[in-house]
């Protein structure tokens, strides 16, 4: 099975250590964490080294609450939102590419949650990802 790419505890994931991972996606990152730190402030980005995934994953935080999660992978990162089901006709009606949504309504719920995930390649793969947060951050 694939796993994150940022598996060293001692690395933490500088800007210099991100481009060594994601490559040619690089730029979409710096989209991302640009637009990320616009909307929601600097310390919305916040890099952990989990134990249990054996990987960092950097949280995207809005006035103490989880909007999503990133974790970087060879040539992309995964962006992670997790509703609950009476977020899925929201889900459905949001200007997103179908094959997210069709992907999220596959995807078995962990616990009560289902996630949605998407894979940034490139610039305009982060698009959706801003949709998403623009949603999930206006939950209660």
């Amino acid at each position: 099975m694939e796993r994150p790419s940022l598996s060293n505890e001692s690395e933490y994931p500088t800007d210099e250590v991100l481009a060594k991972h994601l490559g040619k996606a690089k730029p979409a990152w710096d989209t991302f964490a640009a637009g990320i730190k616009a909307e929601y402030g600097e310390a919305a980005l916040e890099w952990r080294y989990y134990h249990d995934g054996k990987a960092w994953l950097c949280k995207v935080v809005h006035r103490k609450k989880t909007v999503c999660w990133v974790s970087i992978w060879e040539r992309c990162f995964k962006v992670a939102f997790y509703f609950t089901e009476k977020n899925d006709r929201d889900i459905e009606a949001l200007p997103i590419p179908s094959a997210l949504k069709a992907e999220y309504r596959a995807h078995a719920p962990i616990g009560k949650l289902k996630p949605l995930v998407v894979a940034v390649k490139t610039r305009k793969s982060v698009e959706p990802v801003f949709v998403v947060a623009t949603y999930k951050s206006g939950l209660k």
